[in-house]
C-alpha cells in the first residue's frame, strides 16, 4: 500500500510540474541554426603549409611537447611556440590544417585531423613540419559546435560531392 501511495504522489506531483500558470506555455528556446563551411578536397589537401607565425583568436585544445607548446587554432591549424622560458614564450610557426579540432602525439609524430581526414606529421624540426601521409576520411565529419539544425540546402545530401566540412557557422 505504501508503494502505491508513494506512485500516486509521485504522478501527481510530476503532472503538476507540467501544468503552466495560468494555461500560458513555455516560452521556446529557438534553436541555433548553422551552415557547413566547404572547401573542395582538391583545396583541402594543397592548404596544408607550414607558415609564420599567427595571431590567436578561437583557440581549442592546447598540447605540450617539452619545450614546445602546441595550441589549436579551432578549423584553422596548430600553432607551435617555444616555451623554453617560460617567462617568454616565442611563437615559432603555424601549421595550416584547414578543419583541424584536435591533434596527439607520438614520439616525432603529430596527428591530426583535416576535416574528416587524419593527417600525419614528422614534427622533428617543428619550425618545419612535414606531412609524411593522409588517410582521406578516417575520422566523422566535424560536429557542430553545439546542439542545433542546419537548413536543408546544407544537409550532406544537397553539397558538392567534393566538399569537406571544415568548420561551422552560425547563422
Amino acid at each position: 500500500m505504501h508503494k502505491l501511495y508513494s506512485c500516486l504522489l509521485g504522478g501527481a506531483l510530476l503532472l503538476s510540474l507540467t501544468a503552466c500558470p495560468g494555461g500560458e506555455p513555455f516560452e521556446q528556446i529557438p534553436v541555433p541554426m548553422y551552415k557547413p563551411l566547404l572547401m573542395p578536397r582538391t583545396q583541402l589537401e594543397q592548404a596544408v603549409a607550414v607558415l609564420p607565425p599567427q595571431e590567436m583568436h578561437n583557440t581549442g585544445k592546447i598540447y605540450l611537447r617539452d619545450p614546445y607548446i602546441l595550441i589549436n587554432e579551432r578549423y584553422e591549424g596548430v600553432h607551435i611556440i617555444n616555451n623554453q622560458n617560460p617567462a617568454s614564450p616565442q611563437p615559432v610557426a603555424f601549421l595550416r590544417i584547414p578543419g583541424n579540432v584536435d591533434v596527439a602525439m607520438k614520439g616525432n609524430m603529430l596527428y591530426a585531423d583535416s576535416g574528416s581526414d587524419l593527417l600525419t606529421f614528422d614534427v622533428s624540426n617543428m619550425q618545419a613540419a612535414r606531412l609524411l601521409n593522409r588517410v582521406r576520411d578516417a575520422v566523422p565529419e566535424l560536429p557542430m559546435p553545439e546542439a542545433g539544425n542546419v537548413p536543408t540546402e546544407y544537409q550532406p545530401e544537397n553539397r558538392p560531392a567534393d566538399a569537406v566540412v571544415v568548420g561551422w557557422q552560425k547563422l
